[in-house]
């Protein structure tokens, strides 16, 4: 949907100072050529006032709104991490004729009205006794970040551990493979030996034996290339 409304700014920026309540004004612009109906919501009733909360914007006309922020006698404990928002909602007039504010937005359909989010900044005054104080705070929440950021050329004593630990564990696995591997190949050449000892066993005229021989030329050949792969396989494992 395209905007019914420019506003003056993108985020909402108080500069606070101490006993002394601050304030930003937020001009809104239509852009649209039928009234708009507007109201600003706060994500924090008791720490704000609104002038005026909601209203209409005359077609290509402006208008402006007035946040006041409450003040402090002490640096607000968020005034660098602060996660207020507020929520811009406007929408084409429902109809020509002036009324209740609150009953025209009743007849709003819900899928002509847009939003949008403005977030709070607060910077603390030049001229103000807090200056010194926040510029420390400011430092060591800056300090405090560094600490759990790890430079990409250094890793973390953690990561290194954690890294050399794996590499360890996949040798041993490999390790206990290899180990499995030359005991099935052990356990396969009694097996073959076994057959080779019937075979010679069964024969008993020159013509079993040179049919022996070959059979028991054949089983070794199977024998040292079935031992060949499965090594190779094993050697590849190590690698």
């Amino acid at each position: 949907m395209e905007a019914l409304i420019k506003p003056s700014m993108k985020e909402m920026v108080f500069t606070v100072t101490p006993d002394v309540p601050a304030s930003c004004t937020l001009e809104l612009e239509s852009i649209s050529d039928l009234p708009v109906l507007f109201k600003l919501k706060l994500s924090k009733m008791e720490r704000y006032s609104v002038n005026p909360p909601a209203g209409v914007v005359p077609p290509e006309q402006k208008i402006a709104v007035v946040i006041r922020m409450t003040a402090y006698s002490q640096i607000p404990p968020d005034v660098f991490s602060c996660r207020d928002k507020f929520r811009l909602e406007t929408a084409p007039m429902p109809r020509t004729e002036l009324a209740d504010i609150a009953e025209l937005w009743q007849e709003v359909p819900p899928k002509t009205t847009r939003f949008q989010l403005f977030p709070v900044k607060m910077v603390i005054g030049e001229d103000s006794r807090w200056k010194e104080i926040a510029d420390k705070m400011e430092a060591e929440a800056n300090v405090d970040k560094g600490r759990f950021v790890a430079t990409p050329s250094e890793p973390s004593a953690s990561l290194k551990s954690t890294t050399a630990y794996s590499g360890e564990e996949l040798l041993k696995r490999r390790r206990r493979m290899a180990n499995e591997i030359e005991k099935d190949i052990s356990d396969r050449t009694v097996q073959i030996n076994d057959l080779k000892r019937k075979i010679e066993a069964s024969t008993s005229n020159q013509d079993s034996r040179d049919t022996a021989e070959n059979s028991y030329m054949g089983v070794s050949g199977v024998q040292i290339i079935l031992m060949l792969a499965i090594t190779a396989f094993s050697i590849k494992l190590l690698i």
